[in-house]
């Protein structure tokens, strides 16, 4: 007897027993007469109950098979691209996700927009006298407000998300905010490893160089990226994942390196040679799961493991009259009339060749960062006879091998001030480079400063103090106007990319 059918009996029985007037009078065959039906009627109805229920899980297990086979077909009919498009067309959708964006419903073309400015005070204390400007000639401090960098980005995919792109317009003060092409880019990945991108970007270099304008910790690069940064150059470049993203990887084949947008058909043909520029980058990720860890500068993300990155680079450029290429600091030793000794000078590329080597590494933890490069650069002076010679061999009368190196050091943290603790950042570089061209001289760089960080690396307001001890290179953004200044520097800069 079922656990129901117990439980009904005394149920039964307290119905029953009332009509009857006493046990004595009433027959126990009676009464089980009487019971009899009763139990019988409640049994048939327990059986009819459950055949209900099973009919009903039944019921059950065929609507789920049937709704499992309804959306097994509706996936196979939308998995017909031609049929999905007939049924349904596709449109636009947009909003913001890192960005200003469009995209269609099918995810075939995406189209974001971004934009990036930098406001900056700066105050420069130059040296009165700087025997290269002009003999005698005295310089006034310089002080005044500019539109540092303004850029407008273009960025998305087209047809699959494997065809990617990038436009970049800059109006920037250093160039006086004439509008020109800052970068672009077309890129098809054939798959994490191996992706080709052609246009003009930034070359593989310094991590400094690689990493952007509005991702620094202080206002701008430091000296060392000043000399050695190698900046953009059009052409093709090879880039790629490895070891589940740890190993990142990129072989850029350019016009020349620190170039600039170069025209293959000139009415001089010597203003671009035939000798492609060849760059190498690759970076490790040793510590952390942070993809983006090394893109950016300092912590603000605040790691709670420690994230640890190394990274190598090498570079190869033979000038035979690419122009304007990188400017080479030497050693003034006063061989000509017109040099006084001491200082350095500047002189183009043309006629050397040149390889460059640099070892770097950022370790990120809790919102203090820790970063540092070192980077050396062999000249070849292959023009020394030639005609036309070498502008080096005939500043300096240098006609071997010589070298140049720089190195820095670079930390930022964020200061656990109450309400404050992810907002404010105390940062610090110290650095250094070094010429042996024409003799040695060198030349020292202390910078430290803070950031406020009101909404990450997107809004954020930086202020830093600089001294290099004697401008080996003038640099625009980098704050230096004339090669041998004894440069005292104060820059206060707010920055908003959305």
């Amino acid at each position: 007897m079922s656990r129901s059918t117990a439980s009904l009996i005394p149920a039964l029985f307290m119905l029953i027993v009332p009509a009857v007037p006493s046990a004595k009078a009433v027959e126990p065959a009676s009464a089980e007469a009487r019971l009899a039906p009763l139990l019988a009627r409640y049994e048939d109805q327990q059986r009819r109950l459950m055949e209900l229920e099973r009919a009903a899980r039944a019921g059950d297990d065929v609507e789920q098979e049937r709704t499992r086979s309804l959306r097994t077909q509706i996936r196979e009919i939308l998995a017909d691209a031609e049929f999905r498009e007939a049924l349904l067309p596709p449109s636009l959708t947009s909003g913001y996700n890192n960005g200003f964006y469009l995209r269609s419903t099918d995810d075939a073309f995406l189209f974001r927009f971004n934009g990036f400015l930098q406001f900056r005070y700066l105050h420069v204390g130059t040296r009165q006298e700087n025997r290269y400007v002009d003999p005698r000639l005295r310089r006034s401090d310089r002080s005044g407000f500019d539109i540092t960098r303004l850029r407008f980005t273009f960025s998305g995919h087209a047809f699959a998300k494997d065809l990617t792109y990038s436009f970049t317009i800059r109006t920037d003060g250093a160039q006086q905010n004439d509008a020109g092409l800052h970068m672009g880019w077309i890129q098809y990945s054939f798959d994490d490893a191996l992706a080709v991108r052609l246009g003009r970007f930034r070359l593989a270099s310094l991590r400094q160089q690689v990493t952007s304008d509005s991702r620094l910790q202080f206002a701008d690069r430091g000296l060392v990226d000043a000399v050695f940064g190698l900046g953009f150059g059009t052409g093709v470049s090879f880039l790629g994942k490895l070891a589940d993203g740890r190993l990142r990887w990129t072989v850029d084949v350019v016009n020349s390196a620190d170039g600039p947008n170069n025209r293959v058909i000139t009415n001089d043909p010597a203003e671009l040679d035939g000798n492609p520029a060849i760059l190498a980058r690759a970076v490790w990720r040793v510590l952390g799961d942070d993809a983006e860890m090394g893109s950016y500068e300092g912590d603000d993300r605040f790691h709670e493991d420690p994230g640890l990155e190394i990274g190598s680079h090498y570079a190869f450029n033979q000038d035979d009259g690419d122009r304007r290429t990188a400017r080479i600091p030497f050693h003034r030793s006063g061989l000509f009339p017109f040099f006084r000794a001491g200082g350095f000078g500047l002189a183009p590329m043309s006629g050397t060749r040149f390889h460059q080597v640099g070892l770097d590494a950022v370790f990120k933890w809790q919102g203090f960062s820790l970063q540092g490069e070192y980077v050396a650069r062999f000249l070849d002076i292959r023009a020394a006879w030639d005609n036309p010679a070498a502008p080096l061999w005939r500043l300096t009368g240098e006609e071997s091998t010589t070298a140049m190196h720089g190195a820095y050091v670079q930390a930022g943290c964020f200061l656990p001030i109450p309400g404050h603790e992810k907002n404010l950042e105390a940062i610090a570089r110290v650095g250094g480079v070094r010429t042996n061209v024409g003799g040695g001289e060198g030349a020292w760089e202390y910078a430290a400063g803070f950031n406020y960080h009101f909404h990450g690396q997107k809004a954020k307001l930086v202020t830093d103090v600089t001294k290099i001890t004697e401008a080996p290179i003038s640099s625009p953004t980098a704050g230096m106007p004339n090669v041998n200044d004894d440069v005292l520097m104060w820059r206060v800069q707010y920055q908003v990319n959305f």
